[in-house]
Parts: C-alpha cells; sequence; structure tokens
C-alpha cells in the first residue's frame, strides 16, 4: 500500500514538472504595426505578392458600389466590373491558402478605408461583398468573416 502511494506521489510531481517546464517555454509576442501589410504573416505577403496584391479584386470591389438604385452601372471612368471580377478570382485562385484570400481582402478593405475614397454606404455595401467574394468565386472559404462592416448614420 505504501508503495503505491510512492509511486502515486512521485508520478504527480512527474506529470506536474513536465507541466510547468512546458508552460515556460511557451511567450507571446504582440506586434502593433501601422502599415496593415506588417501584420499579416510572410506566408500570407508572398501569397499575396505572387496574386498581384489582388489588384483586380481591389478595383472590383470600388466597382461593384457603383451602381443607381435601379442597378444601372454608373460610372463609366473607372472601368467595368464585369472584366475586374474575374481577374479577381484569378489573383485569389493564386493564393491557396484559404486564411491568406480573407487576410487579403481584408488588407484591401483596409487600404481603401485609409485611401477615403468610399464611404457610408459605399464602404458598407464593399465591406459586404469583400465577405463573400470567395464564395462569389467559386472557392473556399466562403465566407471572410474577419472584415469588419462599417456601420454609418
Amino acid at each position: 500500500m505504501v508503495g503505491k502511494v510512492i509511486i502515486f506521489g512521485v508520478t504527480c510531481l512527474a506529470i506536474l514538472f513536465m507541466g510547468v517546464t512546458t508552460a515556460s517555454s511557451f511567450r507571446t509576442t504582440i506586434t502593433i504595426a501601422e502599415n496593415p501589410w506588417e501584420q499579416m504573416s510572410q506566408r500570407c505577403q508572398m501569397e499575396m505578392q505572387r496574386a498581384q496584391n489582388l489588384r483586380a479584386c481591389e478595383e472590383y470591389l470600388r466597382q461593384s458600389t457603383k451602381f443607381t438604385e435601379e442597378g444601372r452601372y454608373m460610372d463609366q471612368q473607372s472601368g467595368d466590373w464585369r472584366q475586374s471580377f474575374p481577374r479577381c478570382c484569378e489573383q485569389m485562385e493564386q493564393m491557396q491558402d484559404e486564411q491568406c484570400r480573407c487576410e487579403g481582402i481584408k488588407q484591401v478593405m483596409q487600404q481603401e478605408q485609409q485611401r477615403g475614397e468610399m464611404q457610408g454606404r459605399e464602404m458598407r455595401e464593399a465591406s459586404k461583398t469583400a465577405q463573400s467574394l470567395p464564395g462569389l468565386c467559386r472557392m473556399s472559404p466562403h465566407q471572410c468573416h474577419n472584415i469588419p462592416t462599417p456601420t454609418f448614420y
């Protein structure tokens, strides 16, 4: 009986020691960056470069908000969304990592917001479109939940 108690005690001490050494080996680093591209992982940055920084998606998101209430396209100067959409899908397809797709789209939206060219209703619509962009291109993930929808009144 005493032998079993000693073995149990030694086992508990060994498990406790392993837990302490494992817990002390982890470290958390928090990086705050002003440049949105610096917040992405290196893997996603490389995928973004391969996908030409999703420039066609940026174009498409900007153009997709240029419709009248009747559904007619109203800005002929910025090009046609029907040309930029397939190019956007092609660029996203070059990104193999699904998480990087959403991260890249999020960065595109942050850049648009920083530029200040889209505001209010246009920014809200572009954000909603950005959230579903991979699904519109028939690829995974179907929704990017990491892209916030701004609330403007």
